[in-house]
């Protein structure tokens, strides 16, 4: 599949955009791979099953779902071709906008998708003197408070725009979950929001802010540890995951504690 040259447009804040124009010619040819794909399962009165004419698929399927299913294979892949070609490194998947207001399988698209990378992080070197303060401070004697002050002092010293699509995509997914954990408890989002004495919009600011605080920290930590060469081997990681089996299948974060772990033991010292 060809696409005309994508327009790639880069924003301060690592945030992406990529006009894409699908012709029509390509979204017909997926139009045909997609049906002979449906036809294989697909079985009515008269054929066997993967024997019918695609016509006859096309006639029991849903416009919606064939247009679906078209898109999401050529948009996937002509997104595919311009993030290596372009090498960049998106972070969430992208916002997909048609430009045509009702976008159809006989026409040309024009698409613009919207996503981005990992903000750049600026730690102000203060926040070393300060951290080794608060582990200093014998008027503090939970460790976990100590270790709570320290990342409150990173923060404090940390620059950090993030992506406002970063953001969105963080509080729509806690939306979802906070949806799934009501239903489960049998109560409905507005109950639980009303328990807490707040509405809506009151809690998905409070989300923007604490999901900006989880990104600092985070972002920090992988700073702090690329700055100073702190590393974790693959033998710590095993070790590790031998004693946790339960994170056995998410490495990323296992690498991710222990790496925050290296942090404050370095930031101790």
């Amino acid at each position: 599949m060809k696409t005309n040259t994508p327009s790639l447009q880069k924003l301060p804040d690592k945030t992406f955009t990529l006009k894409l124009e699908i012709k029509k010619d390509d979204i017909e040819k997926e139009r045909q791979n997609i049906l002979k794909l449906m036809q294989q399962d697909f079985e009515t009165k008269g054929f066997r099953k993967g024997k019918a004419p695609l016509n006859v698929v096309e006639q029991n399927v849903a416009p919606e779902k064939l247009f679906e299913e078209v898109a999401s294979h050529l948009i996937s892949h002509a997104y595919a071709d311009e993030i290596k070609k372009n090498d960049l490194k998106p972070i969430i998947q992208p916002q997909v906008k048609f430009e045509e207001e009702n976008p159809d399988l006989s026409n040309d698209w024009h698409i613009l998708l919207t996503s981005c990378e990992l903000p750049q992080i600026n730690l102000d070197p203060k926040y070393l003197e300060e951290a080794k303060k608060v582990f200093k401070d014998d008027q503090i004697s939970d460790e976990n408070k100590k270790i709570d002050k320290v990342f409150e002092t990173i923060v404090k010293n940390t620059k950090l725009e993030l992506p406002k699509i970063l953001i969105e995509s963080d509080v729509q997914n806690q939306i979802y979950q906070l949806i799934d954990q009501a239903n489960q408890a049998g109560i409905t989002v507005n109950q639980y929001l009303e328990s807490r004495q707040q509405t809506l919009d009151q809690y998905k600011k409070d989300l923007e802010k604490r999901i900006l605080t989880e990104w600092t920290i985070n972002l920090s930590i992988q700073k702090i540890a690329e700055s100073n060469q702190i590393k974790v081997s693959e033998t710590e990681a095993k070790e590790f995951i031998e004693k946790n089996p339960n994170l056995g299948q998410n490495q990323h974060l296992v690498y991710y504690f222990l790496t925050q772990k290296k942090v404050i033991d370095f930031l101790k010292k």
